[in-house]
């Protein structure tokens, strides 16, 4: 069902960072105003109360500092929108990251995050700081470095997307957002999907190469982690050019804990249940006329067919200040 890609897009022979590292090497930007958008019922809360200790550090470092609290779903993207120059402090989970990014009209805005979320992939991806003045002395640093984006239909992700088992959970998750926000929400949606059967299966195409006839579970990454603690594509670097993908061969509760736990093995990739490739263009599409779910960034998408590509340096994103140079 599965195949395998030319040796050439494969993990082992993969093109090497263009820069050293995870963390390219840093620029200085001149010290600029900050934006700060903030969900305030993120992590029950701490987003609002992370917004205003950030927003008082930076003011009491001399910077312009501006406060936006959203209070529905979009306000992140019209806000970001509406931002010329400077940076933008995203304060909040994922989701009101997500939407930022998806807002930014002005490729010179520095993106920095201040987890107050949930799960907090991104930030957590990013090395950001989870401390409000730690934030502020990055800003006032004023070091950043460019970051690839995923685009898919239209919408950005820093994390990447996945279709079928993942998708289908943030579909459930979704569905409940009145209920308390936390890990626990994604409990139950979880056991529900991964124990309805038949999954739809899904025509995994990279770079114009059929690599898999039929996935029921299927990720592509930016980022090694795609939900929460499932490290799903450990070889994906933000600044390499392209995307990994994951394509499951079998899917079901005893695969689910399998690959969860296997996921932080160094051989992970060339596990004999799954296919692993990079590439810079991908199309996922259902078998038959399943309905197959979508998710960016931990968020529904729509349903497949779907079409993924990596946007090179497209987004700024802030770095930490450099370390002095040990004394000789």
């Amino acid at each position: 069902m599965c195949g395998q890609l030319h040796p050439a897009l494969r993990g082992e022979t993969r093109p090497e960072s263009r820069f050293s590292g995870e963390m390219r090497c840093a620029q200085s930007k001149p010290l600029m105003k900050t934006t700060i958008i903030a969900n305030p019922i993120a992590g029950n809360g701490r987003g609002q109360r992370y917004a205003d200790a950030l927003e008082q550090a930076l003011q009491e470092r001399g910077i312009e500092t501006t406060l936006h609290i959203t209070a529905n779903a979009g306000d992140g993207q019209r806000l970001a929108n509406t931002v010329e120059g400077g940076y933008i402090a995203v304060v909040g989970g994922d989701g009101t990251v997500n939407e930022v990014l998806n807002g930014l009209s002005d490729n010179s805005v520095c993106l920095a995050i201040l987890a107050a979320g949930s799960v907090n992939v991104v930030a957590r991806q990013l090395q950001f700081p989870q401390r409000p003045e730690v934030l502020a002395d990055w800003i006032t640093a004023a070091k950043t470095r460019p970051m690839d984006v995923l685009e898919c239909g239209g919408r950005r992700a820093i994390l990447g997307g996945g279709a079928g088992f993942d998708a289908a959970v943030a579909e459930r998750v979704n569905a409940s957002r009145g209920d308390k926000l936390g890990l626990w929400r994604w409990v139950m949606p979880t056991l529900q999907t991964v124990w309805a059967r038949p999954y739809p299966m899904i025509r995994v195409t990279v770079d114009d190469r059929e690599v898999c006839a039929a996935s029921p579970y299927v990720i592509v990454g930016n980022c090694p982690f795609s939900a929460g603690s499932f490290r799903a594509t450990p070889r994906a670097k933000t600044d390499d050019g392209l995307l990994d993908v994951v394509a499951v061969k079998r899917f079901g509760p005893l695969k689910m804990i399998s690959l969860a736990l296997g996921s932080f093995l160094p051989s992970f990739p060339e596990r004999a249940d799954l296919v692993y490739v990079q590439g810079r263009h991908v199309d996922l599409e259902p078998v038959d006329n399943s309905r197959v779910p979508l998710q960016l960034d931990g968020d529904p998408a729509g349903t497949l067919p779907a079409q993924f590509d990596v946007l090179p340096d497209a987004c700024t994103v802030l770095a930490p200040p450099q370390k002095p140079s040990p004394s000789r």
